[in-house]
C-alpha cells in the first residue's frame, strides 16, 4: 500500500487541476500498488520525490512482464504522486502550531521561535485524523474539498515551558484542533487541557 493513500485519493479527486473521477483515482492507486508487486519498491514520500525516481522505477518495470500500457499508466500515477507530495510540502503551518519531532532550539526573530518539522504534524494528523479533538469539527464536511486535511495542531505541553530539545511523540504530544478551539485552549497560561475545554463546552447553557 502506498503512503497516505486516502489523502492521495482526495488530492486526485478534489484538488488536482483536472479533477479525476473516483474510479480513475482508484486506478492510479492500484497502479502504484502494483509497482511493489513487480519490483518490490515502496511508494513513500521520503524515498520517492523526484522525476529521477520515476525514471528509475519505469526502467525497473520495463525489465518485468508488466504490459507496456500498464507501465505508461504507472508513470502517470507516479507523476501525480510527486505533485501530491509537493503540494503537501507547501502546506501552510500556522505560527502557533508546534510541529516538530525534535524541538526546542530557540532562535531570535521578533519573538522566540522554535525549530519545527512538518513530519510531526503529518504524523499527528495521520494518527488522529483532521478532526478537532475538542468540538469534532471536520473542515472537509463543512467546506468540501477545500477543507480536506485542514486543521491546526496543538502541542499539549508548550515548548516555552520545556525550553530544551526533546523528542516529540506526535500521537501523544500533539493533537489536532480547529482554529477556534486552538485559540480557546490558549486563553490561559498554562493552556487549558483538551479535557477541560471539552468540559467547558459541555457545560455552556
Amino acid at each position: 500500500m502506498i503512503e497516505d493513500e486516502e489523502s492521495f485519493k482526495d488530492y486526485l479527486v478534489y484538488k488536482k487541476s483536472r479533477r479525476l473521477t473516483v474510479e480513475t483515482a482508484n486506478s492510479y492507486i492500484d497502479y502504484l500498488n502494483s509497482i511493489k508487486k513487480h519490483i518490490d519498491v515502496d511508494i513513500t514520500r521520503d524515498h520517492f520525490d523526484s522525476i529521477d525516481a520515476v525514471k528509475n522505477i519505469i526502467f525497473g518495470l520495463k525489465a518485468t512482464q508488466m504490459p507496456e500500457a500498464s507501465i505508461r499508466n504507472c508513470q502517470s500515477a507516479l507523476r501525480a504522486y510527486i505533485n501530491f507530495n509537493r503540494s503537501v510540502s507547501r502546506e501552510y503551518i500556522f505560527p502557533e502550531e508546534v510541529v516538530t519531532f525534535t524541538e526546542g532550539t530557540a532562535t531570535s526573530i521578533k519573538v522566540n521561535k522554535y525549530e519545527r518539522d512538518i513530519n510531526a504534524r503529518r504524523a499527528c494528523i495521520a494518527h488522529h485524523k483532521a478532526i478537532c479533538k475538542v468540538c469534532k469539527f471536520d473542515f472537509s464536511v463543512a467546506y468540501g474539498g477545500i477543507g480536506m486535511g485542514f486543521i491546526h495542531v496543538h502541542h499539549i505541553v508548550p515548548l516555552a515551558q520545556i525550553g530544551k530539545k526533546y523528542v516529540v511523540n506526535p500521537k501523544v504530544d500533539l493533537v489536532p484542533v480547529c482554529p477556534n478551539c486552538h485559540a480557546m485552549l490558549h486563553r490561559k497560561n498554562p493552556p487549558f487541557t483538551i479535557e477541560e475545554l471539552i468540559d467547558l463546552i459541555s457545560r455552556k447553557p
